[in-house]
């Protein structure tokens, strides 16, 4: 009745007036805590320094209750994987390897990051592959999900990746992940994952022993092969690159996540 007599004054007032109320919520706790991004960076070698940025990324937290095994300790464990193999391998592009913390917060992690790059930072950076809920065995196929919906020089590499391994892989539109921040400064980005999601997302059967390998295995490969295609020497620089020179044939999917 409170709400609804607040509602009612507030549509009577004129364009010059406003009002304050005052709320007062019982039972309620507020509780401040600190996450922390995890960050390594593989440095190009010293000759062949382009200039340019890729990041890698996953978020390492999860929601109250739930082991988080998919989501996204996946991704993290691909990331980890990704950044042992690519830690020996010549490249001229600079590949920083970050898992975001806070992400079911809000992407509170990949925020704060996106906000410590400086414009000199952003500019240089040509691509983002975020990794989230990659390896359920009853989880649907993978997708590869934009902010906007378009392709872009991640989904094109992606897909360009997928098809050496016989692997579809299409595109879509979604946000909800820590690709997010990149995409609205300017950077292509993208959400590898597999859609629709699995029945007990966020829940407390999100346990090992529902991890596939396969699974696991197939996006590693993917995403590896779409990061050192950039990053490798002998191809060029890609100079605020949107999509990729030879990209291959690949669809848009209305796939819902859930």
């Amino acid at each position: 009745e409170q709400g609804e007599e607040l509602l009612e004054r507030l549509e009577e007032l004129g364009p010059d007036e406003s009002l304050t109320a005052t709320v007062e919520v019982e039972g309620a706790e507020t509780e401040e805590s600190t996450s922390y991004n995890v960050i390594a960076t593989k440095k190009p070698d010293k000759q062949k320094d382009n200039g340019q940025i890729i990041i890698v990324g996953a978020h390492h937290d999860s929601v109250e209750g739930a082991p988080g095994a998919n989501d996204d300790a996946s991704g993290t464990a691909t990331t980890l994987e990704l950044a042992r193999v690519l830690s020996n391998m010549p490249t001229d592009t600079e590949i920083r390897f970050i898992t975001f913390g806070a992400e079911e917060n809000g992407l509170l992690g990949s925020y704060a990051y996106v906000e410590s790059m400086s414009n000199k930072e952003i500019d240089r950076t040509v691509a983002m592959f975020q990794m989230d809920m990659v390896g359920s065995k009853d989880a649907g196929k993978l997708i590869m999900y934009t902010v906007d919906g378009e392709k872009n020089l991640v989904t094109d590499l992606g897909a360009a990746a997928g098809s050496r391994l016989s692997e579809t892989v299409n595109y879509g539109q979604e946000e909800r992940s820590d690709h997010v921040p990149f995409a609205e400064v300017g950077i292509p980005a993208a959400l590898f994952i597999h859609a629709p999601v699995e029945p007990w997302y966020h829940s407390p059967k999100d346990t090992i022993d529902k991890i596939s390998k396969d699974k696991l295995q197939e996006v590693a490969e993917i995403v590896g092969a779409a990061v050192y295609q950039i990053a490798r020497p002998d191809t060029p620089a890609l100079e605020h690159a949107r999509v990729a020179p030879r990209p291959v044939d690949y669809d848009f999917e209305e796939r819902e996540l859930e």
